[in-house]
């Protein structure tokens, strides 16, 4: 999920005003007038609008009337990132560069995996979304390519993986927003222990995080009481983060990060070193908040998983995270 690009001074102060009392995760706004929207839908998981502009489409998901951007693909430049985050989120070959499998968990309109695809000779990429429109929609509107190596999967992303069986990643991408909110069994302990068990050697978890709502300090010490390294990149814009957890238990030194970034560039249409500049090492968070659990017994996530989905749907995501 990210920030909307503003068109104008005045429509930036509209939709200023109208997110006041949002929690600072989420700027939302309504379809610019100058949008035409080409399709709508109302699905059992969500309220999702495809919008163009021009040669641009963007896929909103609506929350409470305002919309918040989920997807954006310029078709003048087919082969870049449209998004400020999704760029940051690169930030993960930075700590492994030598990834051949991906795992996506949330897909949108599948433009950081339509990226990889593009850019990464022989990857293999698994995207998995809970909402089976989500997947139509990116499909026929934002390039997704028709491959035995691209593969959608309509599914949750905490049942998907732990009925993975033995299957293993080098990476994996976490971004299953629901409009303001991720639902709380994708943000746990014991989620993130079943990803860990899925990683190859040296794999990594990179997350998409705001680093200025009351959720960061829960997700920061979560992520640290399941994996052995973290690495935190900032966006460009400072709204955002990205968290690359490393199942490798040795720490990656900055100048092994540049020679990675240097290496890699080729691949990529933006400036790797200038991503690796925004690797902070700033204790920015209460280390005593709590870590997230689930808050439900083993061996019922099904059930576990529905509930917190649909809270989702209907009302904001109950987050347990008084002290």
């Amino acid at each position: 999920m990210a920030p909307r690009s503003w068109s104008s001074r005045r429509d930036w102060l509209r939709v200023t005003a109208a997110v006041a009392l949002l929690p600072r995760s989420a700027w939302a706004t309504h379809v610019a007038p100058e949008e035409r929207v080409i399709e709508e839908v109302r699905s059992e998981y969500n309220h999702i609008v495809v919008a163009e502009r021009g040669t641009t489409r963007t896929m909103y998901f609506v929350v409470d009337d305002l919309q918040y951007i989920e997807s954006r693909w310029d078709r003048r430049y087919p082969r870049s990132l449209d998004l400020d985050y999704t760029r940051t989120m690169m930030a993960g070959f930075l700590v492994q560069p030598k990834v051949k499998r991906i795992l996506m968990i949330g897909f949108g309109g599948g433009q950081m995996s339509n990226y990889l695809f593009d850019r990464f000779e022989g990857i293999e990429i698994d995207a998995v979304d809970i909402d089976p429109e989500v997947i139509r929609l990116a499909r026929r509107y934002f390039g997704v390519p028709k491959s035995p190596r691209y593969r959608t999967h309509a599914a949750d992303g905490r049942l998907f993986v732990e009925q993975a069986g033995d299957a293993r990643w080098d990476m994996v991408i976490l971004d299953a927003f629901r409009g303001v909110f991720v639902p709380y069994h994708l943000k746990t302990v014991e989620y993130y222990q079943s990803l860990l068990q899925h990683l190859a050697p040296g794999g990594v978890v990179v997350a998409n995080l705001h680093s200025q709502t009351s959720m960061y300090k829960h997700d920061r010490n979560t992520f640290a009481a399941v994996f052995p390294q973290g690495y935190c990149f900032r966006s460009e814009n400072g709204r955002q983060s990205s968290f690359v957890a490393s199942a490798d238990p040795t720490a990656l030194g900055v100048y092994a990060m540049r020679t990675n970034a240097q290496a890699l560039q080729p691949h990529f249409d933006f400036d790797l070193l200038g991503l690796a500049a925004r690797w902070t090492l700033t204790n920015d968070w209460d280390l005593g908040a709590k870590v997230l659990h689930d808050d439900f017994a083993p061996g019922t996530t099904p059930q576990g998983a529905d509930r917190h989905n649909e809270r989702c749907a209907s009302e904001r995501c109950a987050y347990p995270t008084n002290r």
